[in-house]
């Protein structure tokens, strides 16, 4: 088995700012050395960064959407050879042993490792990952656009699949932020209407342009309007919300889908569901074929982020700019 040595940017305490950290990493025969070329940063890392549900793991090396170039593939790699561009997303390992792994749903598997509680993540130059969880890129794919897939995208689209849809179903998608505005997209192109809630005006024009048609959330005395209109709902929301009031807006047996985590709880009045079968499930990023469905219907629809891209020597810059919500949907740090 081989060391590699990755040269990183580390948080060392909560609320800490990034600095230079190199780390030793043993690379098997299983596994693939990827030469990191981008990186995405978003309110997830700040969140981690702060230790925000109180599991990250210090130093932290934040950092879980990432595209780079096979530099090396062990010999158990039967699918991708130095020079393929890849994409890794926030699992890095799973057992492949127990009954999730075996049935296809490795993101469920309680030995998993996943960055910033397990693993470090793509504030590095490289990266050392298990093959099985580095998915081949389409040349047709833009790098930047398309490294908030391997998570935010991920886990919006394996959500949404999981309800089974029936075509030209009504939807709504609660925030356009940078899971939302893929959910916007992938919602349009599987054939549905779409409503994109946000308390915020400004983002009218991007959500039109990206399929859906923008509801004010701030302006509860029309959203009652909703009541009964949607067959899914998918919340990105990862703050506290009136969640009663999106359950009413749901038809008697809609979905509502959460795959964002408010760190405060959620209250629900039970009569929401025992008088009709509406449903509410989560959602946890996707599996490996999940994944692999989801590069394939983003290539074939053209789906990617709206992205404001950084050199990767700014990262303390753009971890605070995303501080600041200066940011439009996704910020991307380019090597």
């Amino acid at each position: 088995m081989e060391i590699a040595k990755i040269a990183a940017y580390a948080i060392n305490e909560p609320g800490g700012t990034a600095e230079p950290f190199v780390y030793e990493t043993s690379f098997g025969s299983a596994d693939v050395l990827v030469r990191i070329t981008h990186r995405s940063l978003a309110r997830g890392d700040i969140q981690f960064i702060d230790n925000a549900w109180g599991d990250t793991r210090f130093p932290l090396v934040p950092s879980h959407e990432i595209i780079g170039i096979v530099e090396e593939a062990g010999s158990e790699v039967a699918n991708l050879q130095p020079g393929d561009r890849v994409g890794i997303g926030y699992q890095q390992k799973a057992c492949f042993e127990c009954a999730f792994c075996t049935q296809g749903r490795e993101q469920l598997c309680a030995r998993q490792k996943v960055i910033a509680v397990d693993c470090y993540g793509g504030l590095a130059n490289r990266i050392v990952v298990d093959g099985r969880f580095a998915f081949r890129l389409s040349p047709q794919l833009d790098a930047a656009a398309s490294t908030p897939l391997f998570s935010s995208g991920l886990t919006v689209y394996a959500g949404i699949v999981r309800a089974q849809l029936p075509a030209g179903s009504r939807a709504a998608v609660l925030g356009a932020g940078g899971l939302g505005h893929l959910a916007i997209q992938f919602l349009h192109k599987m054939g549905h209407s779409v409503t994109a809630f946000s308390h915020s005006p400004h983002k009218r024009g991007l959500i039109e342009r990206l399929g859906g048609a923008f509801a004010d959330s701030s302006d509860t005395e029309h959203t009652i309007e909703y009541n009964g209109a949607f067959d899914f709902i998918l919340s990105t929301l990862n703050v506290a919300f009136d969640l009663d009031s999106f359950v009413r807006m749901l038809t008697p047996e809609g979905q509502l889908c959460l795959v964002a985590s408010p760190v405060g709880p959620l209250s629900l009045s039970g009569g929401q569901l025992n008088n009709s079968r509406r449903s509410i499930y989560g959602n946890y990023i996707g599996s490996r074929s999940d994944s692999v469905e989801m590069l394939d219907f983003a290539t074939t629809h053209g789906i990617g982020a709206v992205v404001d891209v950084m050199p990767f020597a700014r990262v303390n810059d753009a971890i605070e700019r995303i501080r600041r919500k200066d940011v439009a949907m996704s910020l991307v740090l380019e090597s």
